[in-house]
């Protein structure tokens, strides 16, 4: 039986027009912003960690409430229904990340900002399917399909994000504490087909959001706390696109700043 990829019961391709009308309004913030973003000012791009920024991180995190749809049931009035079955999955990564501050410093109070261009490599990548067993239930009939146990399965893979903005809420240049917020997109590639749901891809795009924290524990260094909320998607390279429609990801890390 062919097992189909859901979550959340939302319409897949109403999240996609989502991400791509997000991305859209990104890439004509940027556009429009233009010199702006991308002209330095001495007088203002000087602080006490740096313009620069390297560091590493890794992460873990799962899809919430993941559910696959194992078929239909039909009752004896000719309803049909889809059966769902909920599926754990877990997500585990480490890599590494640059970025360079573009603009001065824009806005006033809370919303302070500056600009910064990300690079993000990862080149270990894990998604973990645990031993599940795999149990559908459909409400018309009350009908209890189970398709058995499967896993542990491991998929490895590889991800760069090189299209990341980042914007730091820093209030004064002497500021401990740098909270972000961020959006992006990347590639990942794994060592087979993902999700393992019907003949998908190997090559998946990874639009996402971030949010986070870093904190200054020595001079020109900090220590980083993130969540990413990211959608894993083939974009129709391979037969079939189940994707993921969103996973919660926690990131821990420790930048150098020059």
């Amino acid at each position: 039986m062919h097992r189909f990829c859901f979550a959340l019961q939302v319409n897949p391709l109403s999240l996609r027009r989502f991400w791509m009308a997000a991305f859209s309004v990104f890439a004509v913030f940027l556009f429009a912003s233009g010199g702006r973003v991308f002209a330095q000012h001495p007088e203002t791009a000087a602080t006490t960690t740096g313009n620069w920024q390297f560091g590493f991180f890794a992460a873990g995190g799962f899809p919430p409430n993941y559910q696959i749809n194992e078929g239909t049931a039909t009752s004896s009035s000719g309803q049909s229904e889809s059966l769902l079955a909920p599926e754990k999955l877990y997500f585990w990564n480490a890599g590494f990340l640059g970025g360079h501050m573009l603009s001065g410093y824009h806005g006033r109070g809370l919303l302070r900002r500056r600009g910064e261009l990300m690079l993000e490599i990862i080149p270990f990548w894990l998604a973990h399917y645990p031993r599940q067993d795999l149990v559908a239930h459909a409400s018309l009939n009350n009908t209890i399909v189970s398709s058995g146990y499967f896993g542990p399965i491991n998929m490895y893979g590889a991800s760069v994000t090189p299209l990341l903005y980042r914007w730091n809420f820093q209030r004064n240049p002497g500021s401990r504490t740098l909270p972000w917020a961020q959006v992006g997109s990347g590639l990942l590639w794994t060592n087979h087909k993902f999700p393992t749901t019907g003949d998908t891809s190997v090559i998946n795009f990874t639009p996402q959001l971030g949010f986070g924290l870093n904190t200054r524990v020595r001079s020109h260094q900090t220590l980083d706390f993130g969540l990413k909320v990211i959608h894993i998607s083939n974009a129709g390279l391979g037969d079939n696109d189940p994707g993921i429609n969103y996973s919660l990801q926690f990131a821990a890390g420790y930048s150098w700043w020059k």
